[in-house]
């Protein structure tokens, strides 16, 4: 389905089978739910009701409409970080932290201009990217370019590509958001406003040799205080030994779907959601404000996150 968008009636068939597969997510569970009941029943000589079944299959559907709802419903997240040895400039700076909008045949222009009014009502300083800025298979890149040119032109954006850049046309996806005026940072940094911002592309493991090549190779001033961009929350002991002061991430979703949060917590541990420190560095991972596969957040709202920065 996703290689037939061109077709016109792809992208509505792609949507519409993860859309499917989001209420089969849940029915399946409904499912296994009504097996135990009925196993119950068969143990104990128990006549289980019609009505059993049917509650069941309500409330599977009920908890996918949530997932739907949920997924277009923005959410603002906020917390305060403090750069002890930032400028004085800083103090009271904000910055949006935006990860895994997954542009492309399901979350389209549409989704994008939302995302993007929204940065805009907020009115940060700047706004990090964490990755999966788009979602993979080949889509016309130009009107995801034109909506982030409306953001550029008045809030600075740095971005670092995720994993699933990596799934589709890469080089057409990084030129798309270069053509949005966006910063790419490709195991690079910057300076902005006394402040070192880096960024490095996604390496599969938690400590990954190249990762740590990557953040050895950005040769971070450690008397300059470092944001660094790091799609997933990995590669903790080197982003403490390079004295980053806040690595921002994503990726996780934090499961997405309940109860999926439970397996990105069994391998992200702390570091699968929100703001937590790694002995002197300080880590945030958002949950995201896209999708990935069906177009469901359940209990898992979308989300932008807001950060107050604070010199001391």
């Amino acid at each position: 389905m996703s290689r037939s968008a061109s077709w016109g009636i792809g992208s509505f068939g792609y949507t519409l089978l993860q859309v499917i597969s989001g209420f089969g997510l849940y029915l399946f569970f409904g499912a296994i739910i009504l097996a135990f009941v009925l196993i119950f029943g068969k143990f104990t000589g128990t006549t289980i009701p019609t009505i059993i079944p049917l509650v069941i299959f309500g409330v599977s559907i009920l908890v996918g409409i949530i997932g739907l709802i949920q997924a277009r419903t923005i959410t603002v997240t906020p917390y305060t970080v403090t750069l002890e040895n930032a400028p004085e400039s800083w103090n009271d700076k904000t910055a949006v932290l935006v990860t895994d909008t997954h542009f492309g045949l399901v979350n389209a222009k549409k989704f994008s201009d939302k995302v993007v009014n929204k940065i805009l009502s907020i009115n940060p300083n700047f706004v990090l990217h964490a990755g999966d800025f788009y979602d993979g298979p080949h889509i016309d890149t130009l009107p995801i370019t034109e909506s982030w040119s409306g953001l550029t032109a008045s809030i600075p954006v740095f971005y670092t590509p995720g994993n699933h850049e990596g799934y589709g046309t890469y080089d057409t996806f990084i030129k798309s958001a270069r053509d949005a005026n966006i910063t790419v940072l490709e195991d690079n940094k910057t300076i902005y406003d006394g402040v070192q911002i880096a960024g490095i592309t996604y390496r599969d493991g938690k400590e990954s040799t190249a990762a740590t090549r990557a953040i050895e190779g950005l040769a971070l001033d450690p008397s300059m205080p470092s944001i660094l961009i790091n799609h997933p929350p990995t590669s903790l002991p080197t982003i403490d030994k390079a004295g980053i002061d806040l690595m921002v991430s994503g990726h996780t979703h934090n499961g997405q779907f309940w109860p999926l949060n439970y397996a990105t917590r069994a391998v992200y541990g702390i570091y699968s959601y929100g703001l937590n420190a790694y002995k002197s560095a300080q880590v945030l991972t958002s949950r995201g404000v896209g999708t990935f596969g069906p177009p469901f957040r359940t209990f898992n709202q979308s989300e932008l996150v807001l950060i107050t920065f604070k010199t001391k």
